[in-house]
Order: structure tokens, then sequence, then C-alpha cells
């Protein structure tokens, strides 16, 4: 399967439409002037009058300026604006200014360290922001039909190709991304030389001796990012964990290091495994996913529970108020999911996208489109709170170009039919052996799960049409409405393979209700603890709602919760449970003896995890207390 050129996909459901116009009106206008009052365009523009010196910001802001550019294409594809368009023009003629005869592109080494190029590939992003300008380039060929940017891109990977590969130097960046960027540039492009340079530098990397083990003796340009030496060694000696770099591809059974870097890596293979029908790079790839999905990933989908590394530590370590779970790593790992769900067919992985889609990932942007969070924890003592932009900014334009593309990971086109993968509310616009298929959805995921899917053909045409059936769904039915053919059921999809002709209707019920969940023992900090779900999305406890910090809350949960849809933060389904809560300082002691607490019959209204702290910073609590 594959998925539809966005502008086939235009999603119609109350949620993801009004991201994409919030998108448009909002968060790209607001990002373009983050980009120029800190001055990432200033770099540019001097980089382009081949100036030196002044570089403005982190080593790494390029890539800032690439993703807000492939958010842009995005936006565009689904909402026109003239204003947004006009930016994003600006923008890409700035970065072709800037671009060097040889193809070479870095406005840091441009304009401070021009003789330091490429000679510190494991710290400082040269590969990695080119790489994001390689598939802002094709995002904008492909969704616009605009080649400026992308003869940019070609012309720096050619660059990159004549500097490293087989039989030249060896060598690959310490923060993944360009691997990804190229295979992608490779399907755009009909040219097979970008797969096989990306294909490469996954297959190098971890294979002694290391190119980053040696870069750490070259004293001019470790003195540029000297974290390097700690983060890449363990107790004294190299261990390149942080990189993904310990151990070739094909060795790797458990995720370790940074998230993110892991998350893009993780992608590229996933997409070789694909191309070149590798089922034992494919069979490696699984089991790290089943490490990280069954043994280090938060309720929420949520990914890289410490800060020190922004990564992963150990099985079952998932600590609540202290969770990283950076933003970019939940974006990273749906792309991660819907590489290995085109791969297989396998809804396990959707299952995951979407945990991590609705929860993990959204609750990274705030409801008005310009503040953000960096980090997700599960749980805020009130120190918490939304921002405009970051030093790192790496995530407000990750969590744009998501939402622009969102329709990518709903649905999926295939030689012998369609996917839905995500039963959120889109119209679809594909050609099935040789036959117009429009394919509606019409629904009001994630609040409701109760969706019709209309199919309309001209002509009558075979094909399989395949729903997922959501691991949530304790009941789901499905009816085509006025004929009797019954669901078949393959990989955690109910299958419709029959000749559709004229209109058809699918009703689809998914039954939403209200569940308490437990972790596994072996996390210890949700011992005695409960998460509240309803469908795909985790709930949460605010201060703002219950009337008293959440951490005081330990709820019945015997009781059933209670369904409200009220006219607050963009009307959401919340829910509100009963149990009790204990009297702050109710001993006037700081130890008593137990059961001198006094407490009280209470009830608390969550909402979804997505959408907390859009009222301020607050206590906030995901696990609770349970009887």
């Amino acid at each position: 399967m594959a998925p539809l050129p966005l502008a086939n996909i235009r999603m119609t459901d109350q949620f993801w439409s009004r991201w994409q116009r919030v998108l448009v009106e909002t968060t790209l206008p607001s990002q373009y002037g983050q980009l120029v009052s800190t001055g990432r365009l200033e770099n540019f523009r001097r980089a382009g009058k081949r100036e030196q010196g002044g570089f403005q910001g982190l080593y790494f802001n390029d890539s800032d300026v690439y993703k807000y550019l492939e958010a842009c294409a995005y936006g565009l594809c689904a909402h026109e604006s003239t204003a947004v368009r006009g930016q994003m023009n600006e923008v890409i003629a700035l970065v072709e200014a800037a671009q060097e005869a040889d193809g070479y592109i870095n406005t840091f080494f441009q304009l401070m360290h021009p003789d330091l190029k490429w000679r510190n590939l494991n710290s400082l992003h040269e590969m990695y922001c080119g790489g994001h300008l390689i598939e802002a380039a094709v995002a904008i060929y492909e969704c616009l039909g605009e080649r400026k940017l992308l003869d940019v891109a070609i012309r720096f990977a050619d660059h990159v190709a004549s500097v490293f590969g087989p039989g030249k130097r060896r060598g690959y960046c310490g923060h993944q991304e360009i691997e990804l960027a190229l295979i992608r540039l490779s399907k755009a492009t009909g040219e097979k030389k970008y797969s096989d340079l990306g294909s490469w530098m996954i297959e190098e990397r971890g294979n002694p001796p290391s190119v980053f083990e040696a870069e750490l003796d070259d004293a001019p340009s470790l003195a540029l990012q000297p974290a390097a030496r700690h983060m890449l060694k363990q107790q004294g000696k190299y261990s390149g964990e942080y990189a993904q770099d310990h151990a070739p591809i094909r060795q790797h059974r458990a995720i370790v290091g940074h998230a993110v870097r892991a998350m893009y890596f993780y992608t590229a293979a996933a997409d070789l495994a694909d191309s070149r029908h590798d089922e034992p790079l494919g069979e490696a790839l699984e089991e790290i996913w089943n490490n990280l999905t069954r043994k280090r990933m938060y309720v929420t989908g949520g990914i890289g529970p410490s800060a020190h590394n922004e990564g992963f530590t150990r099985d079952f370590d998932l600590p609540n108020l202290t969770a990283y779970a950076e933003t970019c790593a939940a974006v990273g790992l749906i792309l991660w999911g819907r590489t290995l769900l085109e791969l297989t067919g396998d809804s396990e992985y959707a299952d995951v996208i979407e945990r991590a889609l609705y929860n993990g990932a959204m609750s990274g942007i705030s409801l008005s489109g310009d503040l953000y969070f960096y980090t997700n924890p599960l749980e805020s003592r009130g120190n918490h709170e939304r921002t405009p932009w970051f030093e790192c900014a790496c995530c407000p334009p990750n969590i744009a170009r998501l939402i622009g593309s969102v329709g990518w990971v709903v649905a999926s086109g295939a030689d012998d039919g369609f996917w839905i993968h995500i039963p959120a509310g889109f119209d679809a616009d594909l050609q099935i052996h040789g036959v117009p298929v429009k394919i509606r959805s019409v629904s009001n995921y994630p609040d409701s799960g109760k969706i019709e899917v209309t199919v309309e053909v001209p002509t009558p045409v075979r094909f399989n049409l395949r729903v997922r059936i959501p691991h949530w769904a304790d009941e789901a039915t499905f009816e085509l409405v006025g004929d009797g053919h019954e669901a078949e059921y393959e990989g955690g999809y109910a299958c419709f393979d029959l000749e559709w002709k004229g209109s058809t209707t699918l009703k689809i019920d998914l039954p939403m209700t209200p569940k308490w969940v437990e972790a596994d023992p072996r996390v210890r900090d949700d011992l005695g603890r409960a998460a509240l779900v309803r469908g795909p999305l985790v709930y949460a406890c605010e201060e703002k709602d219950a009337g008293f910090a959440p951490q005081l809350f330990v709820v019945d949960t015997d009781i059933e919760p209670e369904e409200r849809q009220e006219p607050m933060l963009e009307g959401v389904v919340s829910i509100v449970a009963s149990g009790v809560r204990e009297e702050d300082g109710s001993t006037g002691e700081l130890y008593a003896e137990l059961g001198a607490s006094r407490t009280f019959d209470a009830q608390a209204e969550f909402i979804p995890y997505y959408a907390w702290c859009n009222r301020g910073p607050n206590n906030m609590q995901v696990w609770m207390r349970h009887f």
C-alpha cells in the first residue's frame, strides 16, 4: 500500500479540518514570525550575500526553516492562503540564494566556520539540516507542483554524494534524517542513486571503526560541541548508543539512545526493507518495535522518558512527573509506524500510530495553534506550561507538518483496493483498476465511533475495502446498507472484497465507553494506579476542572464514569469520575498515624490529554490512585 497524494484526500471531520484551518490561519504565520524574530531567516540572508560571521541561534537552526517550508506545502494543499504562500516563496528565495556553487548549504558553517565543513558529523547536524531541506523540497514539488526548492535539494544531494559513499569518504550524520530524505528524493525524481546513498548510510552505521569515535580526537571541530564526548561514551569508552551507532542495524534488538534520532533512522530502514523486500531487516525492525511499544512506551504514545539523553533508558522505566516524551519523538513514532504499516498491513502498527497521534503528538500544540510543549509529562505540579517558541525549536514545525500531512496516516491506496487506518472524516479520490473511485468517510471521530463510508464508482469495479478494527473497540459492527455481504477479517481489518456499483454506504459502529486501564506491574511508577481512556483518547485530570489538585483524588473504578459534552475546550467530551478527595493539611502535622487525614466524597472531571494546559499551568495527572 502507499499514501495517497495529499491533494486526493481532504480531511472533513470536525477535529482535523479545524486543526488544518488553524494551521494555515494561525500556526504557519506565527512560525514565520518566529523565524524572522529569532534571526533564522537573517542567517540565510547573510549567507546569500556571502557575508561572514553574525550567525544567530543554534547551529542546526536551518532545519526549523526547512520543516516550516514542508508544513507550508501541506497546509496550502488543504487551504489556500495568499499570505502563507507569499511567506513561503520569500523563504525559498532566501534558501536558493544562500546555496553555494558546489551545492553545499548550511548557514552556520558558511557564516562561522567555512573551514570546518563535514569535520564533525557526530554532532553538528549538516546532513540532518540537509535532510529536512530535501523533505521540504519534495513536499512542495509533490503538493504544489513547484520545483525551485527541489532543484536546490538536488544540488545539495549531489554535493553530498560527491563527498560520501562507496569508494569515497565513509560518513553519516549523528542525527539521522538524511537517510529517509534521500529515499524520498529518489521516489520523487526516479533517481536510484539517492536511495542507494541513503541505504549505504543505513548499512554503514554501527560498523567499527566508528567515524564518530575518530572525530572525538578532532579538537577544533569538537570545540564547537564538546558535549559529544559525554553522549557518545559510556564509562570512558566509545559506545555510540546515543546515536544508534553501537552496532549494525541488523543486530539491533532493543531501542536505545536519542528517541528522535532512532525514529528517523528506523523509518528510513523500514523504507529500505520495503523497497528491497529485505525480510531479515524487516524482522529486526519488528523486534525493535516490539521492545519499544511493549516495554518502553507511555500510555499516551509518548516515548523517551529521559531528559539526559532525550531518549531511552531501560525496560518499563516510565516515570510520569519527569517524563521527557518529546513532541518530535511522538511525531517520529508515527512516521516509523506508518512505514511499517505500509510494509506489513498489520493493524497493530495503526493502533500505535493512533495512540501517538491523538495523544502524545497533538498534546504538543495548543488549541490556539501558536503555543507548544517540547516535553509531554503525564503529571504536572503546576510548573509545566506552553510557550510560543523554543531556543531549540524542532517541535513547533514538526507538529505543523504532521497536522498538514495527517491524511497520509488516515488512509492508504493499494493495487487491490483502499485501506482506512483511522476512521476520521475525509473525501478521497483515487483510481483502482483504471476506474475513478470516490470514497467519503463521514465521521465525528474521535468524539464518536459512528462512521459512514460511501463508495462511489461510475462503472462496476471489484476491489477490497479494508477498515481497521481498533484494539479498544470491543463490539465493532459493520453494515453494508442494502447488501448482505459479510466482512472477512485479516490482520485486524474488516475486509469487503466485492464488486462495487454506483453508490454504496458502509455503516460502522465502534462503541466508545470510558475504561480504566492499568499498567504492567513492572512499570513501578504506575503501581496501584489507573488511567482513563475512551476510544483512541487518553484522559487527564486538571486542577482547573476538579477544583483541587488531582494528586489528592482517589478514584472509585467500580462507579461508572459519566460522559459530558460541554462548550469547553472546543467542545471535547469530558468524563466525570467519582471517588474521594484527601484534604491538604488536615492533620496539622507533617507525619501522623495512618488514617488521620480527612477524606471527602468527590468527583473529578477529566479531559482528553491532548487538550490539557490550555488554560494556563496547573496540576495535572493521568495515572490516578484507585480503590
